[in-house]
């Protein structure tokens, strides 16, 4: 399988059109979005069972906050829908250990490397997975940034279908592993922006950065401040980790939410105006608020607790702990 469906669905992203729904019909508008963007990981489960094989292996990758970890769970939800046996493996297990990563020039770790991970170990896993259906995966130890030395077993069935997801799940190091007709590719990302006439509002960078300083000041204890600081370093990772192989997926998943700046600016205005404005991560944060301050506020209420958003903003039925 290759490049069945390597599209993806786009909105009208307009700001006028966004606010006027967000003012007269704003639970419309969100049963509109969360329906259409799960009617395209039906689609997505449909394409990839219709391929006459034995077990069904995905890798799935995406930049940051693209939402790729909901994905992943709402796609193990349709395919366990459709009477499947559904595995969800991490390329976060098949960490070699802080103590083999390289440092960077300011002292940390680049986990974000390809050399990270063993890749070896895991391309036997996935011969193994499609081979006899039964292998063993590390299990590694977030605490410690260390392998724990423990494993999971892995059966799987003649109806399985394995997810694997991580920065470097569409790296083609994997290529060789197994035959292509066993694998299907998703390339999940934010693929638009948000416009006012041409010119951008928000751009589906920003959206994601601003996705992230939600997230990450509610769950993982990173200042709005910190998190500017280290967003180009994210950013540059993912240009030479993920962007240059999103065209070898099969399939490509626009994670925006067109109604979603309007539940962001509930959270994010406060925390931006803890940035330093005096800073270079202050120029940012004011471009970030007064673009945000242009979207009508809707009740975070409405958002479904199935919804990706709830990765960002929390309250959602799916459990993101042990990630890196």
């Amino acid at each position: 399988m290759l490049n069945w469906l390597n599209t993806y669905r786009r909105y009208a992203c307009d700001i006028d059109r966004i606010n006027a729904e967000a003012r007269n019909n704003p639970e419309d508008l969100i049963i509109t979005v969360e329906k259409l963007f799960h009617n395209d990981i039906q689609l997505i489960t449909d394409r990839i069972l219709s391929i006459p094989v034995r077990h069904h292996i995905i890798f799935l990758s995406g930049p940051s906050s693209s939402g790729k970890t909901t994905t992943g769970k709402k796609l193990e939800e349709a395919f366990q829908k459709k009477g499947c046996h559904t595995i969800m493996v991490s390329m976060d297990d098949f960490y070699l250990g802080k103590e083999f990563i390289r440092k960077l020039p300011d002292g940390k770790y680049d986990f974000e490397s390809l050399d990270a991970l063993d890749i070896p170990l895991m391309k036997k896993c996935v011969q193994l997975m499609a081979t006899t259906g039964e292998c063993e995966i590390p299990v590694y130890d977030f605490s410690n940034s260390r392998r724990s030395g423990k494993t999971r077993r892995l059966e799987l069935r003649d109806d399985s279908v394995v997810i694997i997801e991580g920065i470097h799940a569409l790296n083609p190091i994997f290529d060789d592993a197994i035959p292509r007709q066993y694998v299907s590719k998703v390339y999940v990302a934010v693929k638009q922006g948000v416009k006012s006439n041409e010119d951008y509002v928000l751009t589906n960078r920003d959206v994601r950065l601003v996705r992230r300083i939600v997230r990450d000041n509610s769950f993982r204890g990173t200042s709005p401040q910190k998190l500017i600081e280290m967003w180009s370093d994210v950013v540059d990772g993912e240009q030479k980790n993920i962007r240059p192989y999103r065209y070898n997926s099969d399939f490509t998943l626009n994670t925006i939410h067109i109604y979603e700046p309007c539940i962001l600016r509930n959270y994010a205005l406060d925390l931006l105006e803890k940035v330093d404005p005096a800073s270079e991560a202050g120029m940012t944060a004011n471009r970030l608020s007064a673009s945000l301050r242009r979207f009508e506020s809707i009740d975070s209420a409405l958002v479904p607790e199935n919804s990706l958003m709830r990765e960002f903003i929390g309250g959602g039925i799916y459990d993101y702990s042990g990630r890196l």
